[in-house]
């Protein structure tokens, strides 16, 4: 088994999820969305629909979500997350890439 990498993304630049996506397989990716990356998790956004059909696994800051108005937008896929979660998320993995 690979390495536990988070992939922090906090601005609105597909890149972060693109690197993500294109990760090799034997590492666990997590994609973690806060502030305007939020808007990445929306239903519609087929570049997030790339990345969970590939078993990667995305999260969103839940206050980032609501402050925005994005609840009934977001993917049921997308795990929505607390400020105190998201601390928990970032000690259990190995490598964090910040974005």
């Amino acid at each position: 088994m690979g390495k536990k990498v988070l992939y922090f993304i906090s601005c609105e630049d597909d890149y972060g999820i693109e690197l993500a996506t294109e990760h090799i397989d034997d590492d666990d990716i997590t994609i973690l969305l806060i502030q305007n990356a939020v808007y990445f998790a929306n239903k519609s956004n087929k570049i997030m629909a790339q990345a969970l059909s590939k078993n990667k696994r995305v999260a969103a800051c839940k206050e980032d979500v609501e402050i925005r108005g994005l609840n009934n937008y977001i993917s049921d896929k997308v795990e929505l997350v607390s400020s105190a979660e998201i601390i928990d998320i970032v000690f259990e993995n190995d490598n964090i890439v910040n974005m």
